[in-house]
């Protein structure tokens, strides 16, 4: 059926982005030539919607065709219709809980609302991560008041000394989060918590209902540990040349190319076009 339409999911951090965080001209390319035929892109990625979003107007991918999986598939946003089409919100008293207790361990978190990125506590870790994810902080002290009207979606635990430190809250944390929140680490320094019924694999699931897309003509293209459950939800699940070995090992297919020299361009070309 090389006329079917087809639904690619990519993730961006070192996915579709290169190393310097812009799209290549080879990438732009066949992501314009795949949607001038019809077919539809996700960008699906962890950071938060308005993040995400300003990465699509930079590159014009902000009208019909174009989606947004943000918050690692917590909310699911159409950009032609400049609506939300899904969101899954999690509890305030969640929440509180994860970023009390990450910082009685001596680590950092946050969640976020619409504009801003927003914590219990002002630390160098929450201003590190700010100027990468391009949004404002805002420290409060009353979370419930502040979020009464638009619950968060997303916690995010943080240490930049790597894995090892954030592995351990997990598990001290195990007995309260499992079942409830679901969990999932997008890189060494980032442990992030969501809705128990959020991934970027269920939001891909959505989106081909939601589009009439047969699960056989969906593409999801990653690197990382919380890009898993969307390689193995798609028809064609794609691990980029530079992805991790433990992801690898689930890839219907490896890039030859990595996030450096147009990888998500082969993907199209092999794919799709």
């Amino acid at each position: 059926m090389a006329d079917s339409k087809k639904l690619l999911f990519t993730d961006l951090d070192a996915t579709l982005l290169s190393s310097d965080k812009t799209v290549s001209n080879g990438n732009l390319s066949a992501i314009g030539e795949m949607i001038k035929r019809g077919h539809k892109f996700v960008l699906a990625s962890g950071r938060p919607l308005l993040s995400v979003l300003k990465i699509a107007e930079q590159y014009g991918w902000d009208g019909p065709g174009y989606y947004i999986s943000s918050y690692n598939g917590g909310l699911v946003y159409d950009c032609g219709a400049k609506k939300d089409i899904l969101i899954h919100s999690i509890a305030l008293s969640d929440v509180r809980f994860l970023l009390t207790e990450a910082h009685k361990a001596g680590l950092h978190a946050h969640t976020y609302d619409r504009e801003h990125v927003v914590s219990l506590y002002d630390t160098p870790e929450l201003n590190r991560y700010i100027k990468g994810i391009r949004m404002p902080k805002l420290v409060v002290d009353d979370l419930e008041g502040h979020f009464a009207a638009d619950p968060p979606i997303k916690a995010i635990v943080i240490s930049y000394e790597g894995r090892e430190r954030l592995s351990a809250f997990q598990k001290s944390v195990r007995d309260y989060t499992d079942g409830r929140l679901s969990y999932t680490f997008s890189n060494p320094n980032f442990l992030e918590y969501a809705h128990i019924l959020s991934s970027k694999g269920a939001s891909l699931s959505f989106l081909a209902e939601f589009l009439g897309i047969a699960m056989e003509n969906t593409i999801a293209c990653g690197d990382e540990e919380n890009d898993l459950s969307m390689i193995e939800a798609a028809g064609t699940g794609v691990v980029m040349q530079n992805g991790t070995d433990a992801v690898k090992s689930h890839a219907d297919y490896i890039t030859t190319a990595d996030n450096d020299h147009d990888g998500i361009a082969e993907v199209i070309y092999h794919f799709i076009l």
